[in-house]
């Protein structure tokens, strides 16, 4: 890796920070978003860490918890580092010059931690009562949990997307991505399916670690070696980034464009006018319905990983409420609720990434916007809902009703929250996530609260 001094990336990065910083000034608006996550911690703390009523239950407690606060911590930084090296800002202004991969990957790098440092503190930040209830080892434990699997998200990314463009055209591997690439060009299949193995790799160094704080909090000493375990998986990881970088990185331009190219020749020219859920607009008040209709097609073609996210928080609910266990629609709820924050974020997404020009040439009654936008957002939750319904349906019967209840709840409350926050563009994700944590954490002590309801 070259000295950071020797690279010009990293230095016109630390200039640009600098300049943004002496125009705007020092901002502690991120510790808003960071109370409120503690506030959530705080009001969750009866589903958090329920083993804590339970006798010599602290250990194994811990170990669970750490092991999932740390997998959000690495499945976030996988997909940030995704964005960052794959389809980031850089590469369609960077491409066309002479620059060297080897020094462009750090840059990357640690662009993506610096901007992305304060997750593993969030994450952890639901934890925190362990404090308040005299343990804070525990706590101090998670934490050490979550930014090993902040790191090792992160670092893991680069090499294994860039393998993955080797992978992507390997004749050798041409059968296995054409037998699971579905209804994907070949080509992609390997982008589509890495941020998976970032996920599963780094979860066995997460995992490492969760059992090495259990260990800990039994006074084992091989807790602490497997404490280190997401650091020594980064720092091997990032050995063969370099020549893979060096190797890949520009290939990867030309991969992308062969495959936005197949989707040009295999688009309907009317398919191509179709977005998901237009049908639905004609549902709405006919005063915002072509409104809603931009909105739908904003995020159908510019933020579609967002939109189809909720089909995919809706999936991990429904195998958290697969079980006969009374409170399994309660825990499928929380999962549920828990993705739907994250994808509500879309609707300030939505916003930010709206050109300021176009607002000012073709202006728009700004209630009207923000009520198509929200309309959107809520059709797009849905995602989330129908999995865990149809399978707490199945397994339990009567107790669909309450959860359906407490997700449309939440839904409609994510929808106004996020339409609400996206009037300030970028600037509105703070406000979002931390009155996003707070709904959260209002639906976590609803299902304890109705625990007998929904069994």
């Amino acid at each position: 890796m070259e000295l950071p001094l020797a690279n010009p990336h990293l230095k016109a990065w630390r200039r640009a920070r600098a300049h943004r910083r002496a125009e705007s000034g020092f901002s502690l608006g991120w510790l808003f978003p960071l109370a409120a996550v503690a506030a959530a911690g705080w009001m969750a703390r009866t589903v958090l860490l329920g083993f804590l009523a339970v006798d010599d239950a602290l250990a194994a407690g811990v170990t669970g918890l750490a092991m999932r606060l740390g997998l959000v911590c690495c499945g976030a930084m996988a997909i940030f580092s995704y964005g960052a090296l794959v389809r980031g800002e850089d590469r369609p202004v960077l491409d066309p010059h002479p620059v060297d991969p080897g020094k462009l990957l750090p840059y990357l790098l640690l662009r993506a931690g610096a901007e992305r440092w304060a997750w593993p503190l969030g994450v952890s930040a639901l934890a925190w009562p362990l404090v308040f209830y005299g343990q804070p080892v525990a706590f101090a434990l998670i934490v050490a949990v979550c930014f090993g699997g902040w790191l090792v998200g992160l670092t893991l990314g680069f090499p294994t997307y860039l393998a993955a463009i080797w992978a992507a055209e390997s004749p050798s591997l041409a059968l296995v991505f054409e037998l699971i690439r579905g209804t994907n060009p070949r080509l992609q299949a390997a982008l589509i399916y890495a941020p998976g193995a970032v996920l599963a790799l780094g979860g066995v160094a997460v995992y490492a670690a969760a059992s090495g704080a259990g260990l800990v909090m039994v006074g084992q000493p091989l807790g602490v070696v497997l404490l280190v375990a997401p650091l020594i998986l980064s720092a091997l990881a990032w050995l063969p980034t370099p020549a893979l970088a060096r190797a890949y990185y520009f290939r990867t331009t030309t991969l992308l464009a062969e495959v936005d190219g197949m989707y040009a020749g295999m688009e309907d020219p009317e398919e191509a006018r179709r977005v998901y859920l237009d049908w639905a607009v004609k549902f709405t008040p006919a005063s915002v319905r072509s409104e809603t209709l931009k909105e739908l097609r904003h995020g159908w073609r510019g933020l579609r990983s967002w939109v189809t996210g909720a089909w995919g928080a809706g999936l991990v609910g429904a195998v958290a409420g697969w079980s006969a266990d009374p409170v399994a629609p309660a825990r499928a709820a929380l999962v549920a609720g828990a993705g739907m924050v994250l994808v509500g974020a879309v609707a300030v997404r939505l916003s930010s990434t709206d050109p300021m020009w176009l607002d000012r040439s073709l202006p728009v009654p700004s209630n009207r916007r923000l009520m198509a936008r929200g309309f959107a957002v809520f059709g797009w939750l849905q995602g989330a809902i129908v999995p865990v319904a149809a399978v707490v349906g199945v397994r339990q019967g009567g107790a669909v009703l309450g959860v359906i209840v407490m997700l449309e709840g939440m839904a409609l409350l994510i929808a106004i929250v996020g339409a609400a926050s996206s009037r300030m563009r970028a600037k509105g994700m703070l406000p979002y996530v931390a009155l996003g944590a707070l709904a959260w954490a209002g639906l976590a002590g609803v299902t304890g609260i109705s625990g007998g309801l929904l069994s």
